[in-house]
Parts: C-alpha cells; sequence; structure tokens
C-alpha cells in the first residue's frame, strides 16, 4: 500500500493533471470527504482549489464539508466521529492535536510516503515536518504555518521619539520602548500581555525562553523544564514591565483585548502573528513588522502549525486522500490559497515563485512574517498533556503580573504541577 501511496502523490507533485487515471478503477471514480473547518475567505478559497482539483482529476472526487465546526471545534468532532465510524478522510486539525490524534488506529501513516524524493519533504519548513510526525508516525501533510512576530505603531512610536525596531533588536530594547510608548493619561501602554488562562497567556514566552537556551520539557516528555534560569529570566522581564514600569496592559478578556487597543492606537508594540494583518489594514492602521527581540543574536520565534490529518477507510481512498493532498499543498496551488486569505508559505519552494512577489504586495508586512519562518526552529511538545502544563505556566504568569508571586516562585509551582500530570501514563 505504502508504494501505492508513493506513486500517487509522484504523479499528482508532478502536476501532470493524471494522478486519478493512473489508479485502477473497480467502480467509477474514488470518493473522499474532507472537512475543512474553515470560514470566510479560506473557505472560498478551499472551495475554489478542490472544485479545480475534481475537474482535473476525473478518477478522484472530493467532497468539502465545514465538518460541523470551524477549526477550534474539530478536535471533539473528529474524536466522536472516529468513534461512530462516521469519519472523513482528510481533516483540518491544530498541529498540537497531533498527539492525540495518532494514536487512535483509524490515523493514517503515510511515514513512508514522504520519504519519496517527489513528495518534496525537506520542501516544509522543519517545524511543520516536526508539527505532523508524532513518535514517527506522519500522519497527514502540513495545512498553515504561522510565526509569532511584534507588530508596531509608526505614529505612537514617532510621537514618544522611539526608532522603529531594528533587525538586531532586543528584549531590553522592547521594555524600554514599551515605557518611552506608555502614556497613562491618553490610555496608551507600550504593549499588552494576556492574563486569562489560555494558550494566548504562554505561547509568546516559550519564545524567549528558548532563546536563552531554555527549553518547556526535557527531550522524554516526563519532566518539566521551564522553571530553569532562562524562564525565570523570561518571566522576570514581564514582571519588571509590568509591575515596575507599568507598560503593559494586562488583558484578562479571552475575546482578547490586545488587537483592538492596537488597532485604535493605544498599544504601541502588539505580540502577534500574520492572521491579525487583514484586521489592521480594514482598520487603517499605519503598522509595521518585526521579527521578535533576541537574546544573545538568537531571534527564534514559536510557530503553530496546521496539518491536513488523513484517516484510514481504504487502500483506494488513502491512495486518493494522499494524491489530492500532494495536489493541494505543492507551490502553484499553496499560491493561489495564499493570495486569497493571507496565509504564509507552508514550503520554502513558493517563495520562488514568480507570483509571490504579487502576494506580499497584497499584504504588507507579510514579508517579514514569511521571512520569519526561518526563526520557527521548534514546535511546542508533542505530548497529550501539553493542554495541562501549558494552563499551569498561565496561571504562574498570571500570578506573577498581577504581583500575587514572585516568578521563581510561580515557575516552580507551576513546574511541580506539570511533572504530575506528566508522570500519567499514557502522555
Amino acid at each position: 500500500m505504502r508504494a501505492a501511496l508513493a506513486a500517487a502523490v509522484l504523479v499528482a507533485l508532478a502536476a501532470t493533471g493524471c494522478a486519478g487515471a493512473s489508479q485502477e478503477q473497480a467502480s467509477g471514480p474514488v470518493e473522499i470527504t474532507l472537512w475543512h473547518g474553515q470560514e470566510d475567505n479560506s473557505a472560498k478559497s478551499i472551495e475554489k482549489l478542490v472544485g479545480q482539483f475534481n475537474q482535473s482529476h476525473p478518477d478522484i472526487k472530493v467532497r468539502t464539508e465545514s465538518g460541523g465546526a470551524t477549526a477550534d471545534g474539530m478536535l471533539p468532532k473528529i474524536t466522536a466521529a472516529l468513534t461512530s465510524d462516521t469519519y472523513p478522510d482528510i481533516a483540518y486539525l491544530y498541529g498540537s492535536w497531533a498527539p492525540n490524534i495518532a494514536r487512535n488506529p483509524k490515523t493514517a501513516d503515510l511515514s513512508e510516503l514522504v520519504k519519496d524524493p517527489a513528495v518534496g519533504w525537506t520542501d516544509f519548513w522543519a517545524n511543520e515536518r516536526e508539527a505532523v510526525t508524532v513518535q514517527g508516525k506522519v500522519i497527514g501533510f502540513p495545512a498553515v504555518v504561522d510565526n509569532m512576530v511584534v507588530l508596531y505603531n509608526k505614529k505612537l512610536l514617532a510621537k514618544a521619539g522611539v526608532q522603529a525596531p531594528g533587525p538586531d533588536w532586543t528584549w531590553d530594547d522592547f521594555r524600554s520602548m514599551a515605557k518611552r510608548t506608555t502614556d497613562p493619561k491618553a490610555g496608551v501602554f507600550g504593549t499588552t500581555w494576556a492574563i486569562s488562562g489560555g494558550e494566548e497567556a504562554v505561547w509568546g514566552l516559550w519564545p524567549m525562553i528558548w532563546q536563552a537556551g531554555g527549553d518547556i520539557l526535557d527531550p522524554d516528555h516526563k519532566k518539566a523544564v521551564f522553571n530553569s534560569a532562562a524562564g525565570q529570566q523570561a518571566l522576570t522581564l514581564l514582571r519588571n514591565m509590568t509591575i515596575d514600569d507599568k507598560s503593559v496592559y494586562l488583558d484578562s478578556s479571552p475575546a482578547e483585548k490586545g488587537q483592538k487597543l492596537f488597532e485604535s492606537g493605544r498599544l504601541g508594540l502588539f505580540l502577534s502573528g500574520p492572521w491579525v494583518l487583514p484586521d489592521l489594514q480594514a482598520a487603517k492602521v499605519d503598522y509595521g513588522v518585526a521579527r521578535l527581540p533576541g537574546t544573545n543574536g538568537n531571534h527564534e520565534t514559536v510557530s503553530g502549525p496546521d496539518n491536513w490529518v488523513v484517516f484510514q477507510h481504504d487502500e483506494r481512498r488513502v491512495k486518493a486522500a494522499a494524491t489530492f493532498l500532494g495536489w493541494l499543498t505543492s507551490p502553484q496551488q499553496q499560491l493561489v490559497w495564499m493570495t486569497d486569505t493571507g496565509s504564509l508559505p507552508i514550503r520554502e519552494s513558493i517563495t520562488k515563485l514568480p507570483g509571490y512577489q504579487g502576494y506580499l504586495k497584497k499584504y504588507p508586512g507579510i514579508e517579514v512574517v514569511s521571512a520569519n519562518l526561518a526563526n520557527a526552529k521548534r514546535v511546542r511538545p508533542a505530548t497529550t498533556r501539553y493542554p495541562r502544563v501549558s494552563s499551569f505556566m498561565a496561571d504562574a504568569i498570571a500570578q506573577t503580573l498581577l504581583g500575587k508571586t514572585d516568578p521563581k516562585t510561580a515557575l516552580d509551582q507551576a513546574a511541580a504541577k506539570s511533572d504530575a500530570a506528566l508522570a500519567v501514563p499514557g502522555s
């Protein structure tokens, strides 16, 4: 089966338009179902691309559905569908869910397929390949990649006499810019940080720890190590900015008020990603984009790759799913998707296509975010216990920034709770 899979994708990636014709059909076209979970422009774009594929591949029929959920709610939908045998052939799932879904025997294993040179596996960014691989099992193809950058309000920085971030700026520079930009009388803050208890409170701290030589968990994912000197250094910086400088707006709303503050001209620096650029354009914000501040020249960032996960029905359907995903993730199709949605290139070779410059012009600042993919070297730990680890860290951040405890105590307590969760069998 795996050899047949590789052959199917080889033909698809060669863009001959004949991949479907190479399949042995006993009873007409192979029909597969895709749950995409997309909305608005993203939904329209995927429907358009699927239509093009169906026209050029008469031996495969891809039927699209939302899956009855947005991308945020896809995991419980898929989990229920796998239990009741009503699951699709392909589903869009966040990369952080990979450990949960990979354990299900109905999830296909494409490990041998991606070794074929025609797949161009190394053309995908390293963090994408890591996010779609769980204990050596490749469960699908990369779907979307992003990364964290710093957005800055040009007018606020100029008013405060602050120069725009340079390529070699540091976290000390970040702190200084935030402090100088803060204007309590005008209701303007230097930056913001979430304390709502969700992942948005945590993921900005991880690159600060990575840059300083630390990590989240040990290599075996059995023990938390974020309470190292690197972790204490990162959280202490945030604590000093919040309590001493009073330059941080603490966002306790799950709705994330930070973006609204930035859009309304009341926030100087905003840690976020490419998904907000269309909103900023609509709000007519005069913004700039910079990569994250660095530590000792290291500007590593955090990324959240998502996956097209393939599920096992029978050999013919897995072959068809692989052929479709090989086509969908090819550079030409991805450039269409990116131009429609503002998503980043999931393959390095896309940046060399002639149409790539038009994509950059459509989304001002996207070139910085795209180039920053080279700084997205790691992903969050591939363990089913990560959500609990994240929640413990989020609480540690909130307690520290609210002045209820010190960074070391907060991190040590979060690490102890994480170690207990990681010790549970099956993590």
